[in-house]
């Protein structure tokens, strides 16, 4: 039987989780801030601001995922 621990399902679904945070959270910066421009009338501001601090939030989901596996 295959070691669990080195699985290439289990590779896949952490690429897959990876991929889905950081595809998500650009997603949600790019709407909201573009909503958040419309309403506000600010073209670009919350734009950019809201992009970056969701792709802050990705990276950080990211790291927390992939942390287990760093070792110590």
């Amino acid at each position: 039987m295959s070691n669990p621990e080195k699985s290439p399902f289990r590779a896949m679904a952490l690429v897959s989780i990876i991929s889905t945070y950081i595809v998500a959270c650009t997603l949600a910066g790019v709407f909201i801030g573009i909503w958040l421009d419309n309403k506000f009338e600010t073209q670009p501001l919350f734009l950019i601001v809201s992009l970056f601090t969701w792709l802050g939030v990705a990276f950080y989901a990211v790291f927390k995922t992939i942390q287990p596996f760093l070792g110590d």
